[in-house]
């Protein structure tokens, strides 16, 4: 199945983002599962899943990241990465879940976090919702 510009564009957007704040502003450390990229810079399976963006931080930890386009962000699969990544930060110290959403979702994005970890006791797990992302 190909992914839908909206969707490239905010795997883009999480790139640039984990780039900015972990990496100098270099992305050749992220693994990233897009089209044009070889098997070699993809992402690793997390459980039964892979993440858009994987980048194992230089002080320890992962960086998961995820991209979800409005239409995919309230269903059952959705939930079930969200729950996946966030039970695999949860056992990777230092790990933390970073969402990429259009804006006008942000906050049901941020919604459909807190209620996720509130159900499967992972409150303490880091997450990040960018903002002000174009869809």
């Amino acid at each position: 199945m190909g992914e839908s510009e909206s969707h490239t564009r905010l795997v883009r957007s999480l790139v640039d983002w984990v780039a900015a704040m972990h990496f100098n502003g270099e992305a050749r450390h992220i693994l990233v599962d897009l089209p044009d990229r070889n098997a070699y810079s993809k992402p690793p399976q997390v459980g039964e899943a892979i993440p858009d963006v994987y980048a194992p931080l230089h002080a320890g930890g992962i960086v998961i990241g995820e991209a979800k386009t409005s239409a995919d962000l309230e269903n059952r699969h959705t939930e079930g990465q969200f729950r996946t990544y966030l039970k695999f930060c949860k056992l990777n110290p230092q790990s933390f879940l970073v969402v990429a959403v259009p804006w006008p979702v942000e906050a049901l994005a941020k919604d459909r976090l807190k209620y996720i970890k509130k159900k499967e006791n992972l409150e303490d797990v880091k997450t990040i919702v960018l903002e002000k992302l174009r869809g």
